[in-house]
């Protein structure tokens, strides 16, 4: 109640980013009711410092907000997620809550200040398959010595049902995260079935 109480009295911080923890911290539990995240793997990361997860996406819009809650549930971090639109009002708004625009120079910066990023394959149609990885989006990271941690999601919009493993890091190169989180998936692969 004193972050609520913080928050109607003005009194709230926002990153150069537009991020703002607290909002991201009420919202969690809210979450938490409308998604059910079976998470693996997450208790690992590290406590502090830049993390980079790569993850797989299909057509919807809820896999942003199932990692951020098995980020903050299991690893008790907030997350940064790429892949917003650089557009008012709805970019404003998503950046508060974590969203960044994916861009290599953003990602850069994010990893610089020590956040939890997670940057998306490519949409694809298929279940359980991992579209493309964009290599000059990866590229900051190799440059900054930040490996990569891919993480499968498998789950379903309406269901509400999600689960989620994070493999172990692996060096921040788009083919080599691409089979990692493959071989993930495919190890989920029974999932499917029950969750999306």
């Amino acid at each position: 109640m004193n972050a609520l109480g913080a928050r109607l009295g003005g009194r709230f911080e926002i990153d150069e980013w537009g991020y703002d923890d607290g909002l991201a911290t009420l919202v969690d539990p809210v979450l938490g009711l409308l998604l059910r995240v079976e998470a693996e793997g997450f208790d690992t990361l590290p406590a502090e410092g830049p993390v980079l997860l790569v993850a797989n996406r299909r057509l919807g819009l809820a896999e942003p907000a199932v990692l951020a809650r098995a980020v903050r549930r299991d690893a008790g971090r907030g997350l940064r997620f790429l892949g917003i639109p650089d557009v008012a009002p709805v970019g404003p708004a998503l950046r508060r809550l974590g969203g960044a625009v994916e861009r290599p120079e953003e990602l850069a910066g994010l990893l610089r200040a020590g956040y939890v990023v997670a940057v998306f394959a490519a949409r694809m149609w298929a279940r359980g398959r991992v579209g493309a990885i964009p290599p000059e989006l990866l590229a900051p990271a190799s440059r900054l010595g930040v490996p990569a941690w891919p993480v499968a999601l498998v789950g379903g919009e309406l269901s509400g049902r999600w689960r989620v493993a994070a493999a172990a890091p692996a060096p921040a190169a788009a083919a080599t995260v691409h089979e990692r989180l493959e071989a993930l998936l495919d190890r989920l692969a029974p999932a499917r079935w029950l969750l999306g």
